[in-house]
């Protein structure tokens, strides 16, 4: 990785977080150990693409652009290559088993076994159209013994893994590697959204208690659940905020941008909580002068629309069969997880805890990035610093260096 010179030392990462809404990269250092020390940022409006997908390769090419350049000069620091997420309504996970036997002569289970058991899960057949984004583990088994997280050094006969494996459209990941490399950088990793914004969300603890993290974007949500530490579940849905600001927007008969404008300053997700006789200034189209109508109009609308997507984040909870042990409740984040009342209202049609969650574990300019529309993006830096040098050594595609890789991730 070829890289200007900057004061500090320590390996410099960047992401590139590819939302509906904006497009921002990041760069950041990486200091003693693990620590990262966020060192730029640059945020630009999106264009190009939608619901996750790229729509148009030269919009996107000038949005990915300036989102880098913001961010090297604020950095004083040029990169070549980033990490980058992938969202969108055809990007599907599935769980998978794997079985082998344990042949050597005292049984014990060595990093070769574990792999050839994992190589077996993935061993399945996938659309013609797909890419294997991620292979995830959720658990081992060793003969009758289940739920064990590291089987490594136990002694058995047969060796069991469950295995949460991500697909993606080629054509998907073609072109929107594409549309980075035309912005003059190359793509060093591809990771699923909701996996990288529980690397910045997510402690151990939780994981392990069981909990559902869902990130409300502009175009899409992405939900992934964590059981007993492992990835149980990942789906998207191909909804957010744009549809909230849609609404408002025809039913306030208001320019799109006065539409969001509202929803951010006056929003609420609970029109109950809102005073009748509260009122709210609402912009015209065109010259006219602006209206007066009681906020509760407009948190009817919003309401409405979220109670719709809480419905649907509901059926998919459902059908990852694992609502009932989320001990951990459900956390929001993203740019929809800012809007007043959404925490009280999904408790209410959830029937689960709910919170909004921050990123965490960054450092240096860290606050620039300290909210819910960011743990995409401070997601993928810490992905990246603690699996990015492991998944560069995949790049000579040598057995050992696969397995090695695996490993360190899921053990």
């Amino acid at each position: 990785m070829n890289y200007e010179a900057a004061e500090g030392s320590g390996r410099i990462i960047a992401a590139l977080d590819l939302g509906s809404s904006k497009t921002v990269a990041v760069i950041a250092r990486i200091a003693s150990g693990q620590d990262v020390e966020i060192i730029g940022l640059g945020v630009v409006e999106s264009r190009g693409v939608k619901s996750g997908s790229v729509t148009n390769i030269e919009l996107t090419v000038k949005s990915i652009r300036e989102a880098i350049e913001e961010a090297e000069m604020m950095s004083a620091v040029t990169v070549d290559e980033v990490i980058i997420n992938i969202s969108g309504k055809n990007v599907h996970g599935a769980n998978h088993n794997g079985m082998v036997t344990i042949t050597g002569r005292d049984r014990i289970i060595t990093h070769s076994d574990v792999f050839r058991v994992i190589d077996t899960a993935q061993n399945v057949r996938i659309p013609g159209d797909q890419e294997i984004l991620h292979v995830l583990s959720r658990e081992f088994k060793v003969d009758d013994q289940a739920g064990i997280k590291d089987p490594l050094g136990m002694v058995g006969v047969r060796l069991d893994a469950q295995v949460h494996i991500v697909t993606a459209p080629i054509t998907q990941l073609q072109n929107t590697e594409k549309a980075v490399e035309h912005a003059g950088v190359h793509v060093s990793n591809k990771v699923l959204s909701a996996l990288a914004s529980s690397q910045a969300l997510l402690t151990e603890a939780e994981k392990d208690l069981g909990v559902a993290i869902c990130d409300i974007g502009s175009g899409v949500i992405d939900i992934i659940i964590y059981i007993d530490g492992g990835v149980e579940y990942s789906a998207t849905i191909c909804l957010g905020g744009q549809h909230v600001t849609q609404d408002l927007s025809i039913g306030l008969k208001t320019p799109i941008d006065a539409a969001e404008m509202l929803k951010k300053r006056r929003g609420t997700a609970r029109a109950a909580d809102i005073d009748p006789m509260e009122m709210v200034d609402v912009p015209s189209v065109g010259e006219r002068a602006p209206r007066q109508i009681p906020r509760r109009d407009m948190a009817l609308i919003i309401e409405a629309r979220m109670r719709e997507i809480l419905e649907l984040i509901d059926m998919e909870l459902m059908k990852s069969g694992r609502k009932n042990i989320l001990a951990g409740g459900i956390i929001f984040t993203g740019g929809g997880a800012e809007l007043t009342g959404l925490v009280g209202l999904a408790e209410e049609v959830l029937g689960l805890g709910a919170s909004v969650a921050h990123p965490k574990g960054l450092l240096g300019i860290a606050d620039k990035v300290a909210s819910p529309p960011f743990s995409t993006a401070a997601g993928l830096l810490l992905y990246q610093a603690r699996y990015g040098e492991q998944e560069t050594q995949k790049a000579g595609r040598n057995l050992f260096g696969k397995m090695k890789s695996w490993l360190q991730k899921n053990l």
